[in-house]
């Protein structure tokens, strides 16, 4: 029997991922509403505590250590989303959310990509090279990014403990710019010279965020706009982002798929953080990209099944833990 460096995933189970490739306009609907109903919901947390204990000027100390801690939630909460917002996107990225190519970019535009300061169609310019050639010279990521030490592993626990604080306080901005700048358009907006975005895309990014700008502004909203909006975004989303990023794929390996692309089960608190929406279920998106998100378990439980699968694939009980169960563990020394 062959073994997993042989097998030909893609061919041998086409017919099953055909079944699994159905698009549902309403499912993806209302998996994007909600997410801007948790997002709502943790907006909302820390002003109805405000309120519950008489306002601002009437509050005790237990009251502002209640409103600090439905503060620093709401902060968690909205950078979980934002995240999962952006795997939203990247479905939309392989045209999974809805049937009409140009619904599944307005859709994704709009609720999706616009709000994290991104553009669908400059995600799809380096991701679907990044599908074709993973782990090659013509993989924009993996070009990027084994040019930086910061994803170059073993590493030490102190380090990459380092990394993630300066994540969370944005002291690595400068090292994400190069990612950043072909996934966002807020570049191609000022400077579109490359012709990262078409006309109408600049034009729609541009008004989204003027829109947003000036309700903030008139109705006095503007801090919150930067403290719980674009700070969660910039700092504990991209250390969620990081995390997931190394996990996804080992860098050093350029061979058969089953040997540098990775899947973890994950915990519920590593799936609400580090891989929202199945992303964790990588492997299998690797070998079937058409198959929508929701479908990933079940696609990832069919390859289980096969011995030669099992005995290949990468496959991790946890991000983070204890012993041989944790795939960043045996990544930190």
């Amino acid at each position: 029997m062959n073994d997993g460096q042989t097998v030909n995933y893609r061919r041998k189970y086409a017919a099953e991922a055909q079944s699994l490739q159905r698009i549902h306009p309403l499912r993806s609907l209302w998996l994007i509403a909600r997410q801007w109903l948790v997002i709502a919901a943790a907006l909302a947390l820390p002003f109805i505590v405000l309120e519950f204990h008489g306002g601002a000027g009437s509050l005790s100390a237990a009251g502002w250590a209640a409103v600090a801690a439905c503060f620093a939630l709401s902060f968690f909460l909205v950078a979980c989303k934002q995240h999962a917002l952006g795997i939203i996107m990247h479905d939309a990225t392989h045209y999974r959310l809805f049937s009409n190519r140009r619904l599944n970019e307005l859709a994704s535009n709009w609720l999706c990509a616009f709000p994290a300061g991104m553009v669908t169609s400059c995600y799809r310019r380096g991701h679907l090279p990044h599908h074709v050639f993973t782990n090659r010279p013509n993989d924009p990521y993996w070009a990027r990014l084994v040019e930086d030490p910061a994803y170059r592993f073993p590493q030490s626990r102190q380090s990459f403990r380092r990394l993630l604080l300066r994540d969370l306080f944005c002291l690595n901005f400068a090292a994400w710019r190069p990612i950043l700048r072909y996934w966002t358009g807020w570049g191609a907006v000022i400077d579109n010279r490359e012709k990262l975005l078409t006309g109408s895309e600049r034009l729609q990014f541009a008004a989204f965020w003027l829109i947003v700008a000036a309700a903030a502004i008139a109705s006095g909203a503007w801090p919150w706009l930067i403290v719980l909006w674009l700070l969660p975004l910039y700092t504990l989303c991209l250390a969620f982002m990081r995390v997931r990023i190394v996990a996804e794929h080992n860098l050093d390996d350029s061979g058969p798929e089953l040997s540098h692309t990775r899947h973890v089960d994950a915990s519920w608190l590593e799936r609400l953080t580090l891989a929202p929406l199945n992303i964790n279920y990588h492997i299998a998106h690797h070998l079937f990209p058409s198959v929508p998100l929701h479908n990933l378990p079940r696609l990832h439980a069919l390859l289980l099944r096969d011995p030669a699968f099992r005995a290949q694939a990468m496959l991790w009980p946890r991000y983070f833990g204890k012993n041989d169960k944790g795939l960043m563990n045996s990544l930190l020394r």
